[in-house]
């Protein structure tokens, strides 16, 4: 259902527990996928990916270049799209099958200090989209 994508370099510290907010979910079924797209870390970042069972991608370039390899990757017909550092709040498991289940027209992001999922402009850490609307 929900392919995760994050971009990465040296996120050792914070990516564990962001792929930690991920495991009730994929135990759900709602998160089936995760992919990380890795910078170059010189750090464990690609041991905890790894050991999490993510999908890593080692690549060059952007954030950005890298997000969009991540995407092509992602298998799910849903894709969150998530900054390494960011922790998805309480709740946006329920909001994000919320969500894909009112149907893909619409993109729906999360910030840490506004709730679970908001409709609007991605403009914080987490952006819900359908592979179509992408």
């Amino acid at each position: 259902m929900i392919s995760v994508v994050i971009a990465t370099q040296n996120h050792e510290r914070a990516l564990g527990t962001v792929l930690a907010a991920l495991v009730p979910a994929a135990v759900d079924g709602l998160v089936r996928q995760v992919v990380v797209a890795d910078g170059g870390s010189t750090d464990a970042t690609l041991d905890i990916a790894e050991d999490a069972g993510a999908d890593v991608l080692a690549l060059t370039g952007s954030a950005e270049a890298r997000l969009t390899a991540g995407c092509a990757r992602a298998k799910g017909d849903w894709l969150l799209i998530l900054d390494p550092q960011v922790t998805p709040p309480p709740g946006w498991e329920a909001a994000a099958r919320a969500h894909v289940e009112s149907g893909p027209g619409a993109a729906a992001w999360f910030a840490p200090s506004r709730g679970p999922l908001l409709g609007g402009p991605p403009a914080a850490h987490g952006l819900l989209v359908s592979r179509r609307l992408l």
